[in-house]
């Protein structure tokens, strides 16, 4: 193809391919964005010179490409407005295009005025202008998607209008004397599965092309031809000293975007007055709709001190705390992405927690969002045992239009866009039906979604943290269930038995080892709750209880060493395998229930001292 169809826009270089060889084309996918169109390209083809014109719609723009390909009649319907009638020929119009092309004595039956408006009529008058050999044309339909609610069954008052479809395109004439050129019907469509299958199957006249989002080179000739519209506006002739560096950056923060999102960068520019410098502030406000990032706002003096502050809470788990650390300071600084040559959307950080039950993983989880956000409601939680079924992955991203639930929107999707500076805490993912993992795979790789209603979500500014029981247990030769590590097992012995595990998971059982690379070395693994750190746990709450039940009823509860070792090991020992929750639990029976029958019947009490005698606690 001659190279001044290269500034064409994808789709219509696709387009411009086929034009004589196909006589109709449903054109669909990004039909409802703006468009950019070089409308000078016969003229010149030098790139400088090219003069690209925003079109608001994709009928505007076939229009003009149409009577600029030397067609001499072009016309175009849609059911809201109806017909109209366009021409390179000032001889031709609305009154004489029957008797220019020859059309039968029917033809004025279907025009009936160029605002007809009723569908049948327009596809039979279309199939008689294609079947003409006078005049090169073009017929436009617009919203073929709404002709019938199900392709795939078709209502009896519908079925004649794609019979025609098929005769006009069986009919149209070619024109040798034009380069073989040849008369089209272009039909627009939101999908192509909106068009019965059996139009589209094994015609050689027929041809879809998917309008797609603009592409790397189409987003930056965007910048470069419009940045004199940033903020602040400059003229055209123009040229910014710092556009080079922004053309750097700019396809690639942008990636997915339509030209109508494109075009809401310069406004928000405007708007705040953020220059053009600024390019990704004005991306991240145009995605997240805030203009602080909650990240630049996190201190070093914080992250500093974390470690510290967390071992405090997160007990006996100082090996998980120090690697989530270097994992939230790394994706602080932006430190994921130094080693790639462009910026990347990937979420600002991915952690996935293995170990035993009952060892902090979810509560870590909650204090790094304290932490990060100062808000430890900023973590969002997914128990993907809710997501076991095969319609899960509609859950977390929205029905489709036409589909029950389609007004509730996606779990995920939901949360996402309501709070995107956030920790994502996908909990048990081995639990998650497979269908899940493709959505996991795509918001580690492109760090976005695309929800029901077509909107897409950002999870660049995002946390994402998998927690998993992986590796505690393994399946023998018979598939039974046997411990893969031992509660006395050293640290780095747990953290090989249970990683080599979670590789088999993803590897041999789900079939996807390409999601376990994605992990990279972001594996953190916590230990069993052994004796003396059982003893801090245990020591830790009861002073949480004493602190309550002075503040609630002026109580004063007493114990010393002696009971804690005690208690743990007549009440807490053979329940340790299910980590601090099982501390908890045996403090819920022994000691908060306990306390439940004693109060009562001695309310003039305001000292009550605990100990343990034959294993069970006694309250004096």
């Amino acid at each position: 193809m001659n190279t001044k169809y290269n500034f064409f826009p994808n789709w219509l270089q696709e387009f411009k391919r086929f034009q004589a060889l196909k006589s109709q084309f449903f054109i669909y996918g990004n039909v409802y964005d703006s468009y950019y169109f070089p409308v000078n390209y016969r003229e010149t083809q030098d790139e400088n010179e090219l003069r690209h014109i925003k079109f608001p719609d994709i009928q505007s723009l076939l229009i003009e490409y149409l009577l600029k390909e030397e067609f001499d009649v072009v016309t175009y319907f849609d059911i809201i407005d109806g017909l109209s009638i366009l021409s390179n020929d000032q001889n031709v119009n609305e009154d004489n295009l029957i008797s220019t092309l020859n059309l039968t004595k029917e033809a004025p039956n279907y025009l009936s005025g160029t605002k007809a408006k009723k569908l049948d009529d327009a596809i039979s008058f279309f199939r008689e202008i294609v079947n003409n050999t006078s005049k090169l044309s073009a017929c436009v339909v617009n919203f073929a998607s709404l002709f019938t609610s199900n392709p795939n069954s078709l209502e009896d008052e519908v079925k004649p209008v794609f019979l025609k479809m098929l005769k006009a395109a069986q009919e149209a004439k070619r024109f040798e004397n034009k380069a073989g050129q040849r008369n089209i019907i272009i039909f627009i469509c939101d999908k192509l599965s909106d068009i019965p299958v059996w139009l589209l199957l094994e015609n050689p006249l027929t041809k879809g092309i998917e309008i797609q989002k603009p592409n790397r080179e189409e987003r930056l000739r965007f910048v470069k031809t419009r940045q004199h519209l940033f903020f602040p506006k400059v003229k055209k002739s123009e040229v910014r000293e710092d556009i080079k560096s922004i053309c750097k950056v700019f396809p690639d923060i942008t990636d997915n975007f339509t030209n109508h999102e494109l075009e809401n960068l310069i406004t928000i520019s405007q708007q705040e007055e953020i220059n053009i410098k600024e390019i990704k502030e004005i991306v991240d406000l145009f995605k997240y709709g805030i203009k602080d990032n909650p990240w630049s706002k996190i201190e070093n003096a914080v992250i500093a001190g974390a470690e510290e502050k967390l071992n405090k809470t997160i007990i006996g788990q100082k090996e998980a705390v120090r690697k989530s650390i270097e994992i939230i300071q790394r994706s602080k600084l932006g430190l994921d992405a130094i080693d790639k040559e462009k910026p990347s959307n990937k979420p600002k950080g991915v952690l996935f927690f293995a170990g035993p039950t009952g060892t902090g993983k979810t509560y870590l989880a909650k204090n790094l969002a304290e932490l990060i956000f100062n808000d430890e409601d900023a973590m969002i939680r997914f128990d993907m045992s809710e997501y076991n079924d095969s319609n899960s992955d509609v859950k977390l991203i929205g029905s489709p239009p036409g589909y029950v639930g389609y007004d509730e929107g996606g779990q995920l999707t939901d949360a996402i866009r309501n709070k995107p500076f956030s920790i994502i805490l996908f909990d048990e993912i081995e639990k998650a039906h497979p269908k899940i993992f493709d959505k996991f795979l795509q918001i580690l790789d492109d760090g976005r979604l695309t929800d029901g209603r077509g909107e897409t979500v950002y999870f660049s500014q995002a946390l994402i943290i998998f927690t998993s029981n992986l590796g505690i247990y393994k399946e023998d030769e018979y598939g039974n269930k046997i411990p893969n590590v031992d509660f006395n097992d050293d640290y780095n012995v747990i953290v090989d038995k249970i990683q080599t595990e979670i590789k088999t998971f993803f590897t041999n059982k789900l079939g996807r080892p390409e999601i376990f690379n994605r992990f990279g070395d972001n594996f953190v693994v916590f230990s069993f709750i052994k004796n003396q750190v059982a003893k801090q746990i245990l020591n830790k709450n009861l002073n949480i209880i004493t602190k309550n039940l002075k503040n609630q009823f002026d109580i004063e509860l007493i114990f010393d060493e002696t009971f804690l070792n005690d208690f743990l090991k007549d009440c807490v020992a053979d329940n340790l395998d299910m980590g601090g929750r099982g501390i908890i639990n045996r403090l819920e029976t022994h000691i908060k229930n306990g306390l439940a029958n004693f109060i009562p019947n001695n309310l003039d009490k305001k000292k009550i001292e605990i100990k343990v005698i034959d294993k069970s606690v006694v309250f004096e």
